[in-house]
């Protein structure tokens, strides 16, 4: 059975409402029965003040209480004590009337005949569930009663000394009315309190489960729109709660997954552009040529080769970044001297520098040898990609200079060289596929557009960083950071 988000909140919220009320309602039922039963067993022991008076005569005069387990003496006992009372207020009440100068009618002389004493039931009720101890804890009169059900109340002497002790029931006995209908009144109000709390939580319960509904449901709405494909939905994260804590990530991953659908769509259409600009010049080349338009000659087929060998380093070059981009670099890591890998970099590429008008240089400003772990074929190409960047688009006259220096536990190496410089505008791109800062798409003016991407690729394998400035000699600075060598710990 499928319950709605909405439906379980209002169960989840509903059943502890409920629970809380039932262990309310059930902890007041019993303080109220405990109270009352104590309370009882108290008015009880007040009443029973008359007939305390008594018993500690009984043991000032005769030392024990056992006369009274004898059949028949202890109700004698409480109904003399009863009569005594009555004639007490009758004596009161015609003194009192005496004194106003009135006749009391109040009192007849039916009241002072003494009932029958082995009557059980003209015994006052306030001596039901009582019973008497004698001093040591024996029973001798009155109900008995289970110590853990009752109270148990010391009766002493004028000497303070316990002579003997009432053990009082808690609660009223099945035949006291008041008690009996007092606690039905409570059992009934505790109901009516149940059901009237049981059903405010059921209103506040659904409630709460709308209010919390709500945003779920917007959060539903929008990863619906998402799975659709519209990856511009954003949620309004407004909640300063965890609430708004999801919607806010939520906006960041659709905003992610935007811009890389973005990329993927530039590098499909880059990608498309790239490889078709050099097939169209050779199919066209080759139509000339077929239809007589262009001589058949060894330059012309020289020219189709050097075409073809184009598009052959631009498809490898697209398979670097896509190993970039996957993380796929097969490295072989090894310890690598720095310096001297420079210097051979510094050598096989002096002939191109000279050539161009160029001069290239190394600068080393550490006097300690600095060693990396890195794949050196891939970090010679990255290497490599930097120089022939900037040997194409340095002015001649110009210069190149590498600099390596260590900065606390990583070797630095920056590539600068003179003008023209790069836009500020351009230098946050320049590691993008197919960034070109002319703008140009024409392959013979700016390479493959994918040589400092690969860079970016293979640094990143060696967990390190590299970035673009402005040189001080006016032109472009590539720099590359990488972690030096760690010794193995013996």
């Amino acid at each position: 059975m499928y319950l709605s988000l909405q439906k379980k909140f209002f169960l989840a919220f509903f059943s502890i409402a409920v629970l809380l009320v039932v262990i309310l309602a059930s902890m007041m039922h019993y303080i109220v029965r405990d109270s009352f039963g104590d309370y009882m067993a108290r008015v009880k022991l007040q009443r029973l003040a008359p007939v305390q008076k008594v018993v500690v005569q009984f043991v000032n005069e005769r030392h024990d209480l056992s006369v009274l387990k004898t059949d028949g003496a202890w109700e004698n006992l409480v109904l003399a004590v009863e009569e005594v009372k009555r004639e007490a207020k009758a004596t009161k009440a015609a003194r009192d009337a005496e004194k106003e100068g009135r006749i009391d009618y109040s009192f007849s002389p039916e009241d002072k005949v003494l009932p029958p004493l082995d009557a059980d039931d003209h015994l006052p009720p306030y001596v039901r569930g009582v019973a008497l101890l004698d001093a040591n804890g024996e029973f001798v009169a009155g109900e008995p009663i289970p110590v853990e059900q009752a109270l148990r109340f010391p009766i002493k002497n004028n000497n303070n000394t316990t002579v003997a002790s009432w053990l009082i029931r808690k609660g009223p006995p099945e035949n006291d009315a008041l008690g009996q209908h007092f606690l039905a009144e409570q059992v009934k109000w505790s109901f009516w309190l149940l059901s009237l709390s049981a059903a405010f939580s059921g209103v506040l319960a659904w409630l709460l489960a709308r209010y919390f509904k709500k945003p779920m449901a917007v959060l539903q709405n929008g990863f619906r729109r998402v799975a659709a494909g519209d990856l511009a939905t954003r949620l309004p994260a407004s909640q300063d709660n965890e609430m708004g804590e999801i919607q806010r990530n939520f906006n960041s991953m659709t905003s992610q997954l935007q811009a890389q659908e973005t990329a993927r769509r530039q590098w499909v259409a880059d990608t498309s552009h790239e490889l078709r600009t050099p097939l169209t010049i050779l199919r066209m080349r080759n139509e000339a040529m077929r239809d007589g338009i262009i001589a058949v000659t060894d330059d012309e087929w020289q020219r189709n080769l050097s075409t073809i060998s184009d598009l052959t380093v631009l498809i490898d070059d697209l398979q670097s970044v896509a190993r970039a981009t996957e993380g796929g670099w097969d490295l072989k890591f090894a310890p690598m001297h720095v310096q001297a890998s420079l210097e051979d970099a510094l050598q096989d590429n002096a002939a191109a520098f000279t050539a161009s008008g160029l001069s290239l240089k190394l600068h080393v400003l550490s006097n300690q040898p600095l060693y990396i772990d890195g794949d050196a074929q891939r970090l010679h190409q990255v290497l490599r990609n930097v120089l022939l960047n900037s040997l194409r688009y340095t002015d001649a006259p110009g210069e190149t200079l590498i600099e390596v220096s260590s900065k606390g536990k990583h070797v630095r190496i920056e590539v600068m060289d003179s003008a023209p410089g790069v836009p500020d505008a351009a230098l946050p791109h320049l590691f993008e596929r197919f960034y070109r800062c002319e703008g140009s798409r024409n392959r013979a003016t700016g390479g493959s557009g994918l040589g400092l991407a690969i860079c970016e690729g293979i640094v990143q394998a060696h967990k390190g960083k590299i970035w673009a400035q402005h040189s001080r000699l006016g032109g472009l600075s590539v720099v590359v950071e990488l972690p030096l060598h760690q010794p193995a710990k013996k």
